[in-house]
């Protein structure tokens, strides 16, 4: 697995900030192909979520764009620990989408760029 490690730090972070992820996720298309990917974060870039890839490997990146979906490409060195600050500055970066009664109670919205 690519992301074995990025993926267990957003596994503890799933836990500490509340927030759903898949791991792996599936992606089906309208024409019944399936694309897997090693992890989604529900609910935050865009309303069906956030497609994680390596930043080493980008090969797939405007796959997950086409259908609906955000796509990020994370360096794997700055992910692959947990860092709560560091997660939850990267989830208000690409903005909550899901439904406002589970928005976290962490979640601000601050962009990056501000």
């Amino acid at each position: 697995m690519k992301l074995k490690k990025v993926i267990e730090a957003w596994l503890e972070a799933s836990s500490d900030l509340n927030i759903k992820i898949r791991s792996p996720f599936i992606l089906t298309t309208p024409d019944n192909q399936e694309l897997r990917f090693e992890l989604l974060i529900e609910n935050f870039g865009r309303k069906k979520g956030t497609v994680i890839l390596s930043a080493n490997d980008m090969t797939d990146f405007d796959t997950p764009e086409k259908y609906g979906y955000y796509c990020s490409a994370l360096n794997p060195s700055s992910y692959s620990t947990y860092d709560r600050k560091h997660f939850m500055d990267t989830l208000n970066d690409w903005g909550y989408c899901g439904e406002e009664a589970l928005k976290p109670d962490w979640y601000n919205g601050k962009v990056w760029t501000d």
